[in-house]
């Protein structure tokens, strides 16, 4: 009864977001301009070993172009708020396409390895932020501020959504076409997703902001920034331990194929907890919610060792998901009340490096610890990664809670005004 009325208010609500002015075609023009993000590794490695035979230069090939993508990415958001969306992103689709283009063609001409390497490590420099412009424009599109859960719950869903798409769109395009084929064809859907997205107003509007001068920390001169990026790191690493660690413990039980399934039962509780975290209209502050968040986060991960059987990992990775979509959310709702003014693009490129910086760290300790301790060590990295979080937050929490004034767009001619953070 909970779970329908939960499904039922938080339909309603995104419904209302769906329908406000721009949004259906901002949030289209995303969808479309990032899928290509979830479609490339696995193309890319499918490419480059076809060419090179070695599955070693196709995975250091990968590795490439993700560093490109996450060491570049606070300097693309950053270049976005101080020149507007339209004149960065556009210059980063044409950069990107020719780059691509280069990939494929010295793929394809069977170069060098470390030709490879720097045409990949391109690629991805040069992605677009049209997640952190989309999180910049929320404040701006949606009618009213109770409303904002509501859609930056919307876009982690669908951040969620492209990551699992992605993927499926390659190999369904790879059924009828070459790799080369479907990596032209992601560059295809980049470009049209940003012309779509920069032609907006509400993007045209966002001007930049040329004339004011920055800390050389841009969104991380803010200590409660530099709090949030150190939390998420630690959320990251829970998951890129539980990618390597839940599958091991399938493997050993016997069962492989249910690593899989179990990880898709995580996401699904995710993504459920993420919609009805965005049906009420919460009374607390959200840094306040985010502390308490991060520790019933903390406190889901914490038996995640104990478990001796797929069945009882399975269990446990559900509450894990239940837990994790609203922590994230809430760190994206707090970026009104942390991020310089001016600095709203950069601070979400920041977050998602910090996050995609943990999972990458912690796939490399489970790794490490599988190899030379086992499962329940392995899991129990997870446990104390999910702890440091909850203590950094904890011993910082004056930074995440204080109440500070924050400047806000007003409305899309790119106004801004003065405001108090959301309640």
């Amino acid at each position: 009864m909970t779970v329908s009325w939960c499904r039922v208010k938080a339909l309603g609500r995104y419904r209302r977001v769906l329908r406000a002015r721009q949004v259906p075609r901002l949030v289209s023009a995303m969808v479309v301009g990032r899928l290509p993000n979830g479609m490339r590794p696995l193309v890319i490695v499918l490419l480059v070993h076809q060419q090179q035979g070695s599955y070693a230069i196709a995975g250091t090939a990968l590795a490439a172009l993700m560093i490109g993508t996450t060491a570049s990415a606070p300097f693309r958001g950053r270049a976005v708020d101080r020149w507007g969306q339209s004149r960065v992103l556009v210059g980063l689709a044409v950069l990107q396409t020719a780059a691509l283009a280069g990939f494929v063609s010295a793929a394809l001409t069977r170069q060098g390895a470390p030709v490879l390497f720097l045409l990949a490590a391109l690629t991805g420099a040069t992605n677009s932020t049209l997640g952190g412009s989309m999180r910049a424009l929320w404040p701006v599109v949606v009618d009213a501020d109770e409303d904002l859960p509501v859609a930056y719950a919307l876009q982690a869903l669908l951040e969620d959504l492209i990551s699992v798409a992605g993927p499926l769109a390659a190999s369904l395009l790879l059924l009828v076409t070459s790799p080369a084929a479907v990596l032209g064809l992601s560059g295809v859907a980049a470009v049209a997703g940003t012309a779509a997205f920069v032609t907006a107003p509400a993007s045209r509007s966002t001007g930049g902001r040329t004339g004011q001068r920055t800390s050389v920390l841009g969104a991380l001169s803010t200590p409660g920034m530099r709090v949030l990026v150190c939390t998420l790191a630690s959320t990251g690493a829970v998951i890129g331990v539980l990618n390597v660690a839940v599958p091991a413990l399938a493997q050993n039980q016997g069962t492989p194929s249910t690593g899989g399934v179990l990880l898709a039962i995580m996401s699904a509780g995710s993504m459920l907890s993420g919609l009805c975290y965005g049906a009420p209209q919460w009374k607390t502050s959200p840094g306040r919610r985010y502390l308490w968040l991060s520790g019933i986060f903390a406190a889901m991960v914490a038996p995640l060792p104990a478990a001796g059987s797929v069945e009882q990992l399975g269990g446990l990775l559900v509450l894990v998901g239940l837990a994790y979509a609203p922590t994230m959310i809430t760190a994206y709702l707090l970026l009104d009340d942390l991020a310089p003014a001016g600095t709203l693009t950069e601070a979400y490129t920041w977050l998602v490096s910090a996050n995609a910086g943990g999972v990458a760290l912690g796939s490399a300790l489970a790794g490490l610890a599988m190899q030379h301790a086992g499962i329940h060590w392995t899991l129990a990295v997870a446990a104390v990664s999910a702890t440091i979080g909850l203590t950094v937050a904890t011993v910082r929490r004056a930074a995440l809670v204080k109440l500070v004034p924050v400047t806000r767009p007003d409305t899309v001619t790119g106004v801004f005004k003065e405001s108090h953070p959301l309640q």
